[in-house]
Order: structure tokens, then C-alpha cells, then sequence
């Protein structure tokens, strides 16, 4: 399994899928080992830390952290700092503190190994990642399968240093990470075997041109696996979605789930799996904060360092109420080419 480095060891992938939450027995462990705090945030870093799934009709977990640790923190931190609010903390560096280091969207390395499990990779396999980020799960797959990792990374910043990182950890021979705007994506004909997207086309304006440039770079009987935010018509126009919308970085342009599926039939795969895993993302949003403030490091912060964990706790809520709603899902496609006419 993967450690707090993002190393992992070889385990079989038939012991990588999530498990199911298990409901809690009389006589059980607490979720949350206590956490070491200064009095001011002992108290309700163990609340918050001890809410795994947060029961109906309660606030949730991130509105606790903006609204039971915000004013504690601050005063803890800026003691610890002597009074001074310190430098922000950068969002990539948080978001590795709460993913695994080179990751930046939740999902862990065993997640990871589960998504590209289908694939039946090897030594001789080559693998596009559709958003690699800073390659943390592109540097967990060529571990785990010595395989050939192929990144694009439309931000050219976070690539370089996706690539340094590879560089330091002697990966770099077998994950390459390149900058590239999606919306004019070009790669070579029949070069990978699959593609892995975790969030990479929900905002691609044109995605069918992009999918298109996919599937057409892989080889015969080639796989695709996307896991990425789809639009509910059925909920209709809902504030949460709006709320969600306003925060992304970049305007998010959804399809439906449907619309995806007759893309991928369209560019000749079948659909094996069109799956909603909205709860499972949302746990998985829960459990990255969960362990965040068990580690204790927000005790020692300083008043801008808090203001940075604050704003992603606030982007994290955002997208948490955007799926309560259920105007935005969550899902996992796994498509494979039927045949090959390039």
C-alpha cells in the first residue's frame, strides 16, 4: 500500500477496491485516534476528526472546520508564530498534505491501482494520463507495473515540476509529464494501449474532439477509463451546482452521463461501465480532511496559512453540497474500442 511519500509495494489489485463502510458495532474502536492540540483546538479537532460520515441532519464536516475551528485556529496559530499571519500556504502543497504527495484531486494510490485495474498492465504497456497533474498516480502505475506513463497537464507549471519530482524520485524515465491545452490536444496514431482521465474533460469545452483524439491514439482494442463530474437534467437548476460552478477555476462545461455514452459509441467502444460513484468521491473528500486534522498540523499554523486551508475546505464543501444535491454526480466510465478503423 501506498505511505505518506506516495512509495507503494506491490500488492495484488484484487485487494486494492474500496471497501464498503462497515457500520459501527458496539464494543468498536473510535474512528478518530485523539488528537495531540493545544487546549484551544484539542476540543474541536477530536469533534470534527471523529465524523467520518456525518449523520442526516447535522452540518457537515467541512462547514465544521470553517465555522467550530476557524476562530481556535487562529489564535493557536498566530501564537505559535509569535503574532505573525506567515506566508499562505501555495494550494498544490495543501492539496498533496491532504491527497498523498503528487496528488491533487482525492483518490489514493490503492484507488488508483483499482481504476486502472482493467487494463492488465505490464512492462510493455503504455498508458496516457489525460491529467496528470503532478504525476503522483502516474508514478504509482509505473511502479506498481514498470509500465511507460504518458502525462498532459494543461497547466505548464504544475508539469515542470510534476517532472522534476519524477526526476528526483528516478521515475523520470518512465513518466513524462508535457504541457498541453486539451482544447487542442493532437497525439500520434495507435501509440498507447490506454488512457486514464481522472477530471480531465469536465472542462474541455469540446470533449468529443478531444475523446476523439484519444481513442484514435490508441491501439487495437484499446481502453479508456474516465472518472469525472456529469450533469443531472433531472434535478433541475439547483443553487449548490450554481455555488460549485462560480468556485472552478476554469468555466466547467458538463454533459450528462448520457451524452458520454453515445460519444463513446460513436468513436466505435463499448460502454462496460457507466457508473455513479458519487458517494464514493464524497467519502473520499471526507476521509482526506479526516486524516488532515488527526495529523494535527493546523495547530501550529499562522492566520494566513489558515485563510488557505479555510478557502480549500470551502471548495471542498462547495463540491460535497453540489453532489447532496444531486444536480452534479460523480462517475466512473470504462469504455474499450470493438474494433480498430484508423
Amino acid at each position: 500500500m501506498a505511505d505518506g511519500t506516495g512509495t507503494l509495494e506491490r500488492v495484488p489489485i484484487k485487494q486494492l477496491h474500496p471497501s464498503p463502510p462497515r457500520a459501527r458495532e458496539a464494543g468498536d474502536e473510535p474512528l478518530a485516534a485523539p488528537v495531540v492540540a493545544p487546549p484551544e483546538l484539542a476540543a474541536p479537532l477530536a469533534e470534527i476528526a471523529a465524523i467520518a460520515v456525518p449523520p442526516r441532519g447535522r452540518r457537515r464536516l467541512l462547514d465544521r472546520l470553517r465555522g467550530t475551528v476557524r476562530r481556535p485556529a487562529l489564535a493557536a496559530g498566530e501564537a505559535a508564530a509569535g503574532g505573525a499571519g506567515g506566508a499562505a500556504l501555495d494550494p498544490l502543497t495543501l492539496r498533496q498534505r491532504l491527497y498523498g504527495r503528487g496528488y491533487v484531486i482525492p483518490g489514493d494510490a490503492a484507488w488508483v491501482l483499482a481504476l486502472v485495474e482493467p487494463f492488465r498492465l505490464g512492462a510493455s504497456s503504455a498508458l496516457l494520463d489525460l491529467a496528470a497533474g503532478l504525476g503522483g498516480p502516474a508514478r504509482t502505475i509505473a511502479q506498481a507495473f514498470h509500465s511507460r506513463v504518458t502525462g498532459i497537464e494543461r497547466d505548464h507549471e504544475r508539469a515542470q515540476l510534476g517532472n522534476a519530482i519524477s526526476t528526483a524520485l528516478g521515475a523520470a524515465h518512465l513518466v513524462r509529464i508535457r504541457p498541453c491545452n486539451p482544447e487542442l490536444l493532437e497525439l500520434d496514431a495507435g501509440r498507447f494501449d490506454c488512457a486514464l482521465g481522472r477530471e480531465a474533460s469536465f472542462a474541455v469545452a469540446e470533449k468529443e474532439r478531444f475523446l476523439r483524439v484519444v481513442a484514435q491514439s490508441l491501439r487495437a482494442r484499446g481502453q479508456i477509463v474516465l472518472t469525472d463530474f456529469v450533469l443531472d437534467r433531472s434535478a433541475g437548476e439547483r443553487d449548490e451546482l450554481a455555488a460549485w460552478r462560480d468556485g472552478q477555476a476554469r468555466p466547467a462545461s458538463l454533459w450528462t452521463a448520457a451524452q458520454y455514452s453515445d460519444c463513446f459509441k460513436s468513436l466505435g467502444f463499448g460502454l462496460r461501465r457507466a457508473e455513479d460513484i458519487s458517494a464514493l468521491y464524497r467519502r473520499q473528500i471526507v476521509a482526506a480532511w479526516v486524516g488532515y486534522l488527526r495529523a494535527g498540523e493546523i495547530r501550529g499554523l499562522g492566520a494566513s496559512q489558515i485563510e488557505s486551508v479555510l478557502a480549500e475546505a470551502e471548495a471542498c464543501r462547495r463540491t460535497v453540497a453540489a453532489l447532496e444535491s444531486g444536480a452534479l454526480k460523480y462517475y466512473r466510465f470504462e469504455a474499450i474500442a470493438h474494433y480498430s478503423f484508423w
